[in-house]
């Protein structure tokens, strides 16, 4: 959850060995952090997601852990929506959290079933969880008054590690809590951080007439939501309106400048979407490469 401000894996490996098609082994990138020399297949073959070859061995650039107590807090809101604008407000005020992560109001609702909670408390419809590992003087309280410039209808932060781990287990339980409603299907989105809060409205306008509940979640820090919808065990298979709204949702993805796949790839349920995004030329010039390899 802190690929907010350190990046996902693919920002830590600085070199790959990969077995090819044809069996043939090659070392890419190396152990500086500066390397000019070759095209950047590093990112390449670590996108491929094994695509391109057989990643045997890998070398990663570590971090240490910040000095200092981080602060984690929960922020509630009216509404995703709104939710959405704080986190477009924190992310421009030049604090640089490492953790942005949003719930709507099912989701809520699914955890407090589970953790016998009361995040709902006081007509909270969002729930934003944040953490600052790093809080130079007057960073709580710079990040308080932008939540609550932004809406927030409750601030709670602290420095104790204990309750913080309490805060994250809320995220870390995510999909246990929506699983308990029924089958989960788990989709996977982002869009331009300007763009989060029509993603948000749009989600949670969708309407269906089978037994689903509807959850919208993720790392809204950089984009990246999960709609993901809990149908009933009743059900052999998927109900027409739920693919029709997971349709719906790419569709929509795709006209304000965002992707059908922040991290969990394509497969076959998305493999129609992809032309659309990518467009012709570059799909074409992907399989080009393919073969190459």
């Amino acid at each position: 959850m802190s690929s907010l401000k350190y990046g996902t894996t693919k920002q830590s490996v600085v070199g790959l060995q990969v077995v090819l098609a044809d069996g043939r082994l090659v070392e890419l990138g190396g152990k500086t952090f500066k390397n000019n020399a070759p095209y950047d297949l590093t990112d390449l073959f670590v996108g491929s997601e094994g695509t391109l070859g057989i990643i045997t061995a890998a070398t990663v650039k570590l971090l240490p852990v910040p000095f200092g107590n981080p602060v984690t807090g929960l922020a509630t809101f009216n509404d995703m929506k709104q939710l959405s604008v704080g986190v477009q407000n924190i992310s421009g005020s030049g604090l640089y959290p490492s953790m942005m992560e949003a719930l709507n109001k099912t989701s809520i609702e699914a955890l407090d079933n589970l953790e016998k909670s009361d995040l709902g408390k006081g007509g909270a419809e969002s729930l934003l969880i944040f953490q600052l590992d790093v809080a130079p003087a007057g960073a709580v309280d710079a990040l308080k008054k932008i939540l609550a410039k932004s809406g927030a209808l409750q601030v709670n932060v602290t420095d104790d590690p204990d309750y913080a781990k309490k805060i994250i287990k809320i995220r870390q339980d995510y999909y246990q809590a929506e699983a308990a409603y029924g089958r989960l299907i788990v989709e996977d989105v982002a869009v331009p951080l300007s763009k989060l809060p029509e993603l948000a409205d749009f989600v949670e306008n969708l309407k269906f007439t089978s037994k689903v509940t509807a959850f919208l979640g993720g790392h809204a820090g950089d984009g990246n939501f999960h709609p993901n919808f809990a149908v009933s065990k009743e059900y052999a298979e998927t109900p027409a309106d739920v693919n029709e709204a997971i349709n719906k949702i790419f569709k929509y993805v795709q006209s304000i400048g965002g992707t059908i796949s922040a991290e969990h790839g394509i497969g076959d349920l998305k493999y129609q979407w992809v032309r659309p995004q990518l467009g012709a030329d570059v799909v074409e010039l992907q399989r080009q490469v393919k073969k190459s390899i």
